[in-house]
């Protein structure tokens, strides 16, 4: 089994040994009857063989080559176009990058567990979590071709993590799964009753977007570092419409109407709508959101170094970077932004209202907001 299958079975959960070894111990030399020897016959011996001639190495059957393999935790395929990405890249590399449903802070609990016996090649993250694994000291420096090109706020300088795309936090809306209610235009109005058991967003102690969602909000509506009170009194408050709080894409049920409102990167819900064709409003609330890198890091002890570089480099081309604008993540080399992809955004006005977070600073609180968060709004019967 390849590592690519290895890793697709860790993801099922299926724990299946790799087969049982079978054989028996010929003995030679002796001949044993039942109680006594059997005579040889009286023969010449035969003759011996001359040694046989060398094989041709190009008459050797040739032994399948090891499978090439990259693997990268959180690697979800209906987010940010990871699955058109890796398919692209198996097409032009034959390397295989197996999805991965890790959210970031999943990714990060993972390779620290792993720490001694690393089984993953690289993460991606949101930013701040992914600046909080280089602390941690789960990542090994690499800066891949075209690292000058990334502006310096959003790489580390010694290339423990670099920023692969950004998005924009946003409430994205199937508007026909909203019924009569209107489409919301702010935080405020998320609070509304008219939108019970309509919204959802991500469980922060899963996925990076969301984690944005709750240190931003906070941020926004008067709190600080070190207090997460008018944050999670907001969340308290819009916990009454939220439906739940899941810990695997939900970008799916979106699209068909399962669930109308889902707080997420503003890039799933163009995907949703001008590339899968649902009725999706993408909104950035009146009062402000939030900016968010998406970085990548190389894991320490990756097991497979050099294709994980080659990889690296080739998420940071033109290629790669075109792929990722198809979804409508912003690539960090905006030249590789198609003009078409660019004028579907909503107008730059509406993205004046959209603000950067100080990735040390969300690292720095992580911990802590989000065991608020599963203490004051996930232990609350969720």
């Amino acid at each position: 089994m390849g590592p690519a299958k290895r890793h697709a079975s860790r993801v099922a959960g299926a724990g299946v040994a790799a087969g049982l070894a079978v054989g028996a111990a010929i003995a030679s030399g002796l001949a044993i009857a039942a109680g006594f020897a059997v005579a040889a016959p009286a023969v010449a011996p035969p003759a011996l063989a001359p040694p046989a001639a060398a094989v041709p190495a190009s008459a050797r059957i040739a032994e399948p080559a090891a499978e090439k393999v990259v693997i990268q935790y959180d690697c979800i395929p209906n987010y940010a176009n990871w699955g058109s990405v890796t398919a692209l890249y198996k097409r032009v590399s034959g390397v295989t990058v197996p999805p991965d449903p890790k959210g970031s802070s999943v990714a990060l609990a993972a390779l620290e567990r792993e720490r001694e016996h690393p089984v993953a090649d690289c993460a991606y993250y949101s930013g701040a979590i992914g600046f909080q694994a280089a602390q941690k000291g789960l990542h090994q420096p690499y800066k891949p071709k075209g690292w000058e090109a990334i502006p310096a706020e959003l790489k580390d300088p010694a290339g423990l993590w670099w920023t692969v795309h950004t998005s924009t936090i946003a409430i994205l809306v199937n508007t026909r799964a909203l019924g009569a209610a209107p489409v919301p235009r702010s935080w405020h109005q998320l609070l509304d009753p008219a939108y019970k058991g309509k919204v959802a967003y991500d469980d922060p102690t899963w996925g990076g977007t969301s984690f944005t969602l709750v240190y931003g909000l906070n941020l926004l509506l008067g709190g600080s570092d070190a207090d997460f009170k008018p944050g999670l009194a907001y969340l308290k408050q819009l916990d009454a419409n939220v439906s739940f709080y899941p810990r695997e894409s939900i970008y799916n049920a979106v699209l068909r109407g399962e669930v109308p409102i889902w707080i997420n990167a503003d890039g799933n819900g163009y995907k949703m709508r001008y590339v899968d064709g649902g009725p999706i409003e993408v909104v950035i609330p009146a009062e402000g959101s939030f900016t968010m890198p998406l970085v990548m890091g190389m894991a320490r002890g990756a097991p497979h170094p050099e294709e994980t570089r080659r990889y690296f480099d080739w998420l940071l081309g033109p290629e790669a970077q075109a792929e990722f604008a198809k979804a409508f993540f912003r690539p960090v080399l905006a030249r590789a932004m198609p003009a078409d992809v660019a004028a579907r955004f909503l107008p730059a006005r509406e993205y004046a209202r959209a603000r950067p977070l100080d990735l040390a600073r969300m690292a720095a609180a992580a911990d802590a907001l989000k065991k608020a968060w599963l203490d004051e709004i996930r232990g609350a019967g969720r």
